[in-house]
């Protein structure tokens, strides 16, 4: 049986989450390094390292919600991202804003016509 995890746990896994989206971002504005899935990915795996009690999706999914807050996006919507099976939500991270409310919207019109 797993244990609720504690406030600070949440709060870590909120920073941790915060990192992500920070990073991306940072990313994103400076538009000449590289950062590619793969370096994303390995950050995200040490990350999850320093918090087992919700480990890399769960840190992957909140930095998801942080994201879609940021853009004013509900937070229903981006949850919706996590389910589709072709969404892969680190790549979702390094999204441009405008590709990433685009990527909300075809999946809200997708999961619309079900």
């Amino acid at each position: 049986m797993a244990t609720k995890p504690t406030r600070q746990q949440v709060e870590a896994c909120d920073q941790f989450a915060e990192a992500l989206v920070l990073l991306t971002q940072a990313a994103r504005l400076d538009g000449k390094g590289k950062l590619d899935r793969g370096d994303l990915s390995e950050i995200a795996s040490r990350l999850a390292q320093a918090s087992p009690a919700f480990g890399l999706d769960g840190i992957v999914a909140r930095a998801m919600e942080r994201r879609g807050r940021l853009l004013g996006l509900p937070s229903s919507t981006v949850e919706l991202l996590t389910l589709v099976e072709d969404v892969k939500p680190l790549d979702a991270l390094l999204l441009t804003d405008e590709d990433f409310r685009e990527l909300v919207e075809r999946v809200n019109e997708e999961l619309g016509e079900v």
